[in-house]
């Protein structure tokens, strides 16, 4: 039976729009690129073309756009090796050997170009309007994400003594050679936080249940280095507020996450000071 996953390639960070869209391309070997402007049917085309594999019995990965968690960004087969993404902006992609591997599939044809053209000057001003809305979006993440110099140095100091606990408790588990892919399960969106955890498939989950504000990218990192250097197969979901943290790392068929999921082996670091102030977990959710 087709097993459906759901990633996303981007997130609205505190940094702005972060995408992972040059990874996801390198992972098929056939890519149709959609162009054309909103509701042309870019999603549309994506899903069915999803949904013909799946009756195939292929699985698919599904990949939700974070700006509108209810559109599509990108869908991917891999046994068939096949990918077809939105190459629209925030994340223009264009084709590597146009012809080739690569091809273009233009939906800009079905815009009513005669209709919007007696509305460009509405367009415009609404266009202007959305972008102010995400610089302000943007600024607010990034007043979320602030940290004192005090808190970082004790994260420092705390994830120096993690690491060690974690490698000994820890050892990395046996898997596969493989290659090394970039992509979130959490977005943040409209909506709010979209997480899509589930297609973390595995066979063991071990969380890491850490106290306010430490820092578990550190010991997520250590584990990143540890099968970067096996040369493991392994999946990197970043921190959907701030993209240069991990959140959870798949690798030998175990995942280690800093969110909390049912049923998981839990990983308490060890205590350290208590601090005060504003702030968010470092998972950002």
């Amino acid at each position: 039976m087709a097993k459906q996953s759901v990633f996303f390639p981007g997130s609205n960070t505190c940094a702005g729009f972060m995408g992972f869209f040059d990874g996801l391309h390198s992972r098929a070997r056939r890519t149709v690129i959609l162009k054309g402007g909103p509701g042309v049917g870019k999603s549309t085309l994506m899903r069915q073309a999803g949904a013909i594999y799946e009756k195939k019995g292929m699985d698919v990965q599904y990949f939700r756009c974070s700006g509108d968690p209810d559109s599509l960004d990108a869908v991917l087969v891999p046994a068939a090796d096949f990918l077809i993404l939105d190459g629209t902006a925030p994340h223009i992609v264009d084709p590597r050997l146009p012809g080739a591997p690569d091809s273009i599939l233009n939906l800009g044809v079905c815009l009513n170009e005669a209709q919007l053209a007696g509305q460009a000057a509405e367009l415009a001003s609404v266009s202007r309007s959305i972008a102010g809305c995400y610089a302000r979006a943007t600024r607010y993440l990034c007043a979320a994400e602030v940290r004192s110099d005090a808190a970082a140095a004790l994260d420092e100091a705390l994830s120096r003594k993690g690491r060690r606990s974690l490698e000994e408790e820890l050892p990395l588990p046996d898997g596969p050679e493989g290659e090394e892919h970039h992509l979130y399960v959490q977005a943040i969106t409209w909506k709010g936080v979209v997480q899509e955890t589930d297609s973390l498939s595995c066979g063991t989950a071990v969380c890491i249940d850490a106290p306010w504000r430490f820092d578990v990218h550190a010991l997520l990192m250590t584990l990143w280095d540890a099968a970067r250097r096996s040369r493991l197969r392994r999946l990197i979901c970043h921190d959907p507020l701030d993209a240069s943290c991990v959140a959870h790392i798949a690798v030998g068929g175990t995942v280690f996450s800093s969110a909390v999921w049912p049923e998981a082996r839990v990983l308490t670091p060890p205590a350290g000071p208590e601090r005060a102030g504003p702030g968010i977990p470092a998972s950002g959710v």
